[in-house]
């Protein structure tokens, strides 16, 4: 069944829900989708059944698909595969659990919430400090795709209705900033992270990360989550360093229309 911005493949070989993304469709200005659900049940009739997809791709003018799996759907990334999608990252969920019972140095970093006169400085942060994602990385695309996703990212989270961005100053220089969101009383998750470019290979890493991971404790909350490329080593051996365990990773698919 299609409807305007998505469509359902439900057959014994094949269960799939695709949609239109319009976050990502404002920010480019052409029309993105997602797979959100897959499931092969049976890899040759499966491709038989994706027809529909194609034809609902091509009347959207779709120009780029992506899809995010487990690592240990390898039956279904195959598909992918020979539906014309490529793998272009796989992303690992960092996790530190019990911060009661953790001690995070005192430092003098101050971490406030944003303000509207902060915002010019924190997107541009979020506009120059990414370049790991699958939309800095995949061949195909102008990487300044991935730069207007992340500073619009930056710029929404001012006003959105769970997540909460904050700024890190050392003085009165702005050095980082985290768009995070209480998703429990809990649990926090870092939906972004970022040390300006102008202040990176500074120490400020470790102090930064050690300063909200102090925060959030004294919040109340009992665990912190993330996720980030499996390219970015620094910062992995940043979330080694400070006591994180990593959750089963996922890998990202993209699709895209030649020109």
């Amino acid at each position: 069944m299609t409807v305007s911005d998505s469509i359902k493949v439900a057959t014994p070989a094949l269960h799939l829900l695709c949609g239109l993304v319009p976050w990502d469709i404002e920010v480019f200005g052409f029309p993105v989708a997602q797979i959100t659900e897959l499931e092969v049940f049976d890899a040759a009739r499966a491709a038989r059944d994706y027809a529909p997809i194609r034809g609902w791709l091509e009347r959207q003018e779709v120009r780029v698909l992506s899809c995010r799996l487990p690592h240990d759907r390898l039956r279904e990334s195959m598909f992918l595969e020979a539906q014309g999608l490529r793998f272009v990252e796989m992303v690992i969920h960092p996790k530190l659990a019990k911060l009661e019972s953790r001690e995070f140095p005192a430092d003098t970093l101050n971490i406030a919430p944003a303000t509207a006169d902060d915002l010019p400085g924190l997107v541009a942060i979020g506009e120059r400090a990414f370049h790991f994602e699958r939309y800095h990385v995949d061949p195909r695309l102008d990487p300044r795709l991935g730069d207007k996703r992340y500073a619009r990212w930056v710029r929404n989270s001012f006003q959105h209705p769970t997540q909460r961005l904050l700024k890190i100053e050392d003085g009165s220089d702005l050095v980082a900033m985290f768009v995070v969101e209480r998703r429990s009383p809990e649990a926090v998750y870092w939906h972004l992270t970022a040390i300006a470019p102008e202040w990176q290979g500074k120490g400020y890493g470790k102090r930064v990360w050690r300063a909200m991971l102090r925060r959030h404790r004294e919040d109340g909350a009992s665990e912190v989550v993330t996720t980030i490329s499996a390219r970015n080593s620094p910062v992995l051996g940043l979330y080694a360093t400070l006591g994180f365990s990593f959750l089963p990773p996922d890998m990202t698919f993209h699709w895209v229309r030649e020109a």
